[in-house]
């Protein structure tokens, strides 16, 4: 059933969402309650309203246990994955999808969108999840086109070493650190779409974009990279 405003939509942190999700297809639990979700790492505060938001987006029923949608996302080859999770989300936000774009539209957008969903003092938190679920599943805003580069402004030249210097920045790299994952096509496919979001060189963008880009960074890179507890070692 889609998300409407005639009953409380999610604003669950979408990190969680996301995490439970490819904890699902690597394990495949038969059920989610309370407990499995404590044991999953998901915080006491934040139970009520991630279970909430599992059986509001169709992902688990009344139950607890997975839906066809879940063991749809759980059975999906990698190279289908990101597809099924959009035919997901289209689904499920039919209706704030009428209204906007979340490929196009700004977060202010989007904000408008769901002014009328319940519970009113937690639309941040459903636009946040919205637009991280969809970050996931590789969609994003477009680029913004802000500022641009002063013309004739003089270059100083720069030598080998400067030069050398400045590469190993730009890619965030240097001689003494190699063991990290690169900005290449490596990357899972929804990193690099957000990445790839990001302003060119030499232009701008607001303060709202950035919060925006960084908040839903952290919500795909949970999902990217699941955070795991680390055991005690063994004396």
């Amino acid at each position: 059933m889609p998300v409407t405003a005639d009953r409380p939509a999610p604003y669950a942190p979408a990190s969680a969402i996301l995490a439970l999700i490819q904890r699902h297809r690597t394990r495949g639990l038969p059920s989610y309650d309370a407990d499995v979700l404590a044991r999953a790492g998901v915080s006491s505060s934040l139970i009520p309203r991630t279970l909430q938001a599992l059986q509001t987006l169709d992902l688990i029923g009344e139950d607890g246990r997975p839906s066809t949608i879940l063991e749809g996302l759980r059975l999906a080859p990698e190279p289908e994955f990101e597809t099924r999770l959009r035919e997901w989300l289209t689904e499920a936000y039919s209706d704030a999808l009428s209204y906007v774009d979340p490929a196009k539209d700004d977060e202010v957008r989007v904000r408008d969108a769901f002014r009328g969903y319940q519970p009113v003092g937690q639309q941040p938190r459903m636009v946040t999840l919205f637009m991280g679920l969809f970050a996931a599943a590789g969609i994003t805003p477009e680029k913004p086109k802000t500022g641009s580069r002063k013309p004739n402004r003089p270059i100083a030249a720069k030598t080998p070493t400067q030069q050398k210097r400045k590469t190993q920045e730009e890619f965030g790299k240097s001689p003494q650190k190699t063991d990290r994952t690169p900005l290449s096509g490596d990357l899972p496919p929804a990193l690099a779409g957000l990445l790839a979001s990001l302003p060119s060189r030499g232009n701008s963008w607001s303060k709202q974009e950035r919060d925006r880009f960084v908040n839903t960074f952290g919500a795909v890179l949970d999902f990217c990279f699941p955070v795991t507890r680390d055991e005690e070692s063994e004396e």
